[in-house]
């Protein structure tokens, strides 16, 4: 895969990511990873991934970019919408979990930014997860995916491993990917969930066809 290709499998080896000419090829083990399916039960909700407010973060058609492939229905999250807006946005949708105290009139990019996550599924024990996405920033706002794997502490579900993948820069779709362990340090790991985040400087970011496999560790 060339230089660009050696230099980023060097940096994943410490959870970082660069750009790679390869696509992943394999069975992704996170369903609907591409967006395009809607949940049954509620039309406006993209299957196995939980509620967009409709407003910071939406299930949108992707725009279209000159040399870039159709991308259909992807994840647009806009951090430049105020702390306000959004837990107004928040409380509209129900979304309590994120209606945090005193919002304010600046941008959400300066705060807390904006997430969403995926559905939880199973971790197979001794496994490597390769991760694998499309990201678009119309303004080079920042970005980052977030891997976590959950395991039960005492009875209780805890998160207990969770490493990320920065993402940027201004331009088209760009594809970034990264590698993680979730059993190899911690044994009793049973699920992982994904973490789509966007936030500084305040602007538009894109995520679409995100791709999660499973290889030998």
């Amino acid at each position: 895969i060339g230089l660009m290709g050696r230099m980023g499998l060097m940096g994943l080896m410490g959870l970082a990511c660069l750009m790679l000419t390869m696509t992943a090829s394999g069975q992704s083990v996170l369903p609907n990873g591409d967006f395009e399916r809607a949940d049954p039960a509620r039309p406006g909700k993209p299957a196995h991934w939980d509620l967009p407010d409709g407003l910071g973060v939406q299930w949108a058609d992707a725009p279209s970019v000159p040399g870039s492939p159709p991308h259909g229905k992807a994840i647009r999250m806009d951090t430049s919408l105020s702390e306000k807006a959004m837990v107004e946005s928040y409380t509209k949708a129900g979304l309590t979990q994120w209606i945090f105290p005193k919002p304010a009139d600046n941008a959400i990019a300066e705060t807390y930014g904006l997430s969403l996550y995926s559905e939880a599924a199973p971790v197979a024990p001794g496994k490597t997860y390769r991760v694998t996405f499309d990201y678009m920033s119309e303004k080079g706002t920042a970005g980052k995916l977030w891997f976590r794997a959950y395991a039960d502490v005492n009875g209780q579900k805890k998160r207990v491993y969770e490493g990320t993948v920065d993402c940027g820069g201004a331009g088209g779709w760009k594809q970034f990917t990264g590698l993680f362990h979730p059993t190899k340090y911690r044994p009793n790991v049973a699920e992982f969930k994904i973490m789509l985040f966007a936030y500084y400087p305040a602007g538009v970011a894109w995520f679409d066809n995100v791709r999660v496999e499973a290889v030998d560790e």
